[in-house]
């Protein structure tokens, strides 16, 4: 397990973060960033250690699957009626295929995630086809998916620099 002891700017390291978007902002922001010494501080170089990136993205998946659920399942119902009642369907929407991934897979992270991202994709292309209000959702999530793989590209063109800012750093604690 990797750390970082004593440097408050090391929450900006790339290797902290999941999502590409994440890591090359976080590259850009700790290229500009001044060292923040703090005694006592420990920072673990781990990609599940983002809070924010992790919840925002978590909200996202839930409002987006909030508006198929409003979209088809509660259509007939009024919007602002159905919107709340889908929100508290949609963890249920979410977990049910999350947890039979799972288990269907043995609990394998890499597949499960993968599996399941190819089912919002698969949701996000379905909803963007059609002419219903929901596919404004579909298209943002898609807008994202695509930006987030052209991020990709780009931390994987800029894999060296990254190493050799995270090495610097972690060097330097």
């Amino acid at each position: 397990m990797n750390m970082v002891k004593g440097r408050a700017d090391a929450r900006w390291l790339p290797s902290r973060h999941h999502f590409a978007l994440f890591r090359l902002y976080a590259f850009l922001r700790m290229q500009s960033a001044t060292p923040e010494p703090r005694e006592g501080l420990v920072m673990i170089l781990d990609r599940d250690q983002t809070a924010v990136e992790h919840h925002g993205v978590s909200l996202w998946i839930a409002l987006t699957v909030t508006c198929y659920l409003a979209a088809t399942l509660l259509s007939r119902w009024p919007l602002p009626l159905a919107l709340p009642v889908a929100f508290l369907l949609a963890p249920v929407a979410i977990h049910v295929p999350l947890l039979s991934i799972a288990a269907l897979t043995l609990g394998n992270r890499r597949v499960n995630s993968f599996t399941l991202m190819f089912a919002f994709v698969a949701m996000a292309i379905y909803f963007a086809r059609h002419s219903s209000w929901a596919r404004f959702a579909a298209w943002q999530f898609l807008a994202v998916v695509a930006l987030n793989g052209v991020a990709a590209v780009i931390v994987f063109a800029l894999r060296g620099p990254i190493a050799r800012l995270e090495r610097g750093v972690s060097s330097a604690s």
